[in-house]
């Protein structure tokens, strides 16, 4: 999976990381989270503001139903077949952003479906630098896309990363602030000797 701040560039590296696993023949599946599913499309308007009145736990049950909803729907058949998931956000965005006000060992019992990916990649940016990429890229930010509330959610993740590496967990941190061949060259690395095609 590949975690990180809005505005950090998942997006775009997911994008550029399943290009180049397909030239190289490799079955490769993109999720995304929220997904495109029917409720992953439910929490998109409650981020986007076009729904009001979701409270936080109600969110957060909403981002494990979701996931749990992927896992069934798009990335089991995947991983069954021998192919690659690429997931855009996994279970440290919910620890990272609903973990802001909820209940840390909650939102682990109610994601306690959630498998455990063979790789974490954490693309580091800046909130500062984030939230510039943000407004000159889109019109409109949505509900956690404030500098203030982006410092707390980037100092879980670097929270979450050493947890994780002190479990034993395989984390790759990457540099995101530098240029986007640059960052995507590290990521395919990280991937690759996971793959065992170093």
């Amino acid at each position: 999976m590949v975690e990180g701040i809005d505005g950090s560039g998942i997006s775009t590296q997911i994008s550029r990381l399943s290009q180049s696993l397909l030239s190289r023949g490799r079955k490769t599946k993109t999720t995304k989270q929220p997904s495109t599913g029917p409720v992953g499309s439910l929490i998109r308007q409650v981020l986007a503001g076009r729904l009001q009145g979701v409270n936080s736990e109600t969110l957060a049950l909403l981002f494990a139903a979701d996931r749990l909803d992927a896992f069934v729907q798009e990335v089991q058949p995947v991983l069954c077949a021998g192919g690659v998931v690429l997931c855009d956000r996994y279970l440290w965005s919910t620890l990272a952003y609903q973990g802001l006000d909820l209940d840390d060992s909650w939102l682990r019992q109610i994601n306690a479906s959630a498998i455990e990916p063979d790789l974490t990649v954490l693309i580091k940016v800046r909130p500062v630098v984030s939230m510039q990429r943000i407004k000159e890229g889109r019109f409109h930010v949505e509900l956690f896309e404030q500098e203030d509330l982006l410092e707390k959610i980037f100092a879980k993740y670097v929270v979450l990363a050493a947890e994780a590496k002190a479990a034993g967990q395989l984390v790759v941190e990457i540099d995101g602030e530098q240029s986007p061949d640059d960052v995507s060259a590290a990521v395919l690395a990280a991937v690759l000797q996971v793959l065992g095609e170093t």
